[in-house]
């Protein structure tokens, strides 16, 4: 399958991004600066192309298409439909952290609490290095991972306050599984 071809595929699926070929490597990599989302198609000489989409950093899918049973048009329609697919994942990854920065300025705000404020803000910059992690294992789900931290937080850790700001987590977590 001809580089150029694949490129072109891209830029028509993601018009207004910004796409570059990095001919050392033979990676085309797509990005849109507003949406923080990037797609990187890599080219090895097999059959074979890998698509590694992210958002913010986090890792979407990373997904391996193996063209040697498909014909040139097909191979590049399936890479279209993928590169066409939402992003769920780190969308409701990134609704979950903003669900968690809302209950940081509620406790904030409303209860007046700065020392729950800042133990819910805690949680999620802990939920965020689970999620980058994750990055290394797209198979599995950041957000259950999380759960079981907070589970276990909240079951033995000595601290009220962080044991009660890992009960409401736990909780906006289960309500998004249940979403």
């Amino acid at each position: 399958m001809k580089t150029r071809d694949i490129l072109s595929t891209v830029t028509r699926i993601l018009p207004d991004w910004h796409v570059y070929k990095d001919h050392q490597s033979g990676c085309i990599t797509a990005f849109d600066p507003q949406a923080g989302y990037e797609v990187t198609v890599n080219l090895p000489d097999s059959d074979t192309i890998r698509i590694v989409r992210t958002r913010y950093e986090l890792v979407e899918d990373n997904t391996v298409l193996d063209t040697a049973d498909m014909g040139e048009e097909r191979a590049l329609d399936e890479l279209a439909r993928l590169l066409a697919s939402p992003m769920p994942r780190t969308d409701r990854l990134m609704w979950l952290k903003d669900q968690f920065d809302k209950g940081a300025e509620w406790c904030r705000s409303t209860l007046h609490d700065e020392q729950e404020a800042k133990d819910t803000e805690d949680m999620a910059e802990h939920y965020m290095r689970v999620c980058e992690s994750c990055n290394k294992y797209p198979e599995l789900d950041p957000a259950t991972v999380f759960e079981g931290w907070l589970l276990g937080e909240e079951l033995g850790n000595p601290y009220e306050t962080r044991r009660q700001a890992a009960s409401h987590m736990l909780a906006d977590v289960r309500r998004l599984d249940k979403d």
